[in-house]
């Protein structure tokens, strides 16, 4: 995920030096490619999120053993309490 951020920030620098030597079709091309770099970048990080998510909520039915695994129940549960 990070590398795809990293190459969307290269490409966008590429294409503004594109553009400074006045070579219009390149950079809107090399544009065109970052974009979709940062698309695919966005992309995997919400993946990312939700495969930790649900760890988390796997590792907490373990430890308090919550019928449901579900953050929110568990937070919810948690504040009514106090």
């Amino acid at each position: 995920m990070q590398t795809y951020g990293v190459a969307s920030l290269l490409f966008s620098i590429v294409s503004m030096f594109f553009i400074y030597i006045q070579y219009q079709r390149v950079a809107q091309f090399i544009f065109a490619v970052s974009l979709i770099s940062f698309s695919w970048s966005i992309i995997l990080s919400l993946l990312e999120i939700r495969l930790s998510t649900k760890a988390i909520e796997i590792e907490l039915s373990d430890i308090e053993g919550l019928e449901d695994p579900s953050v929110m129940e568990y937070l919810k549960k948690k504040f009514e309490r106090e």
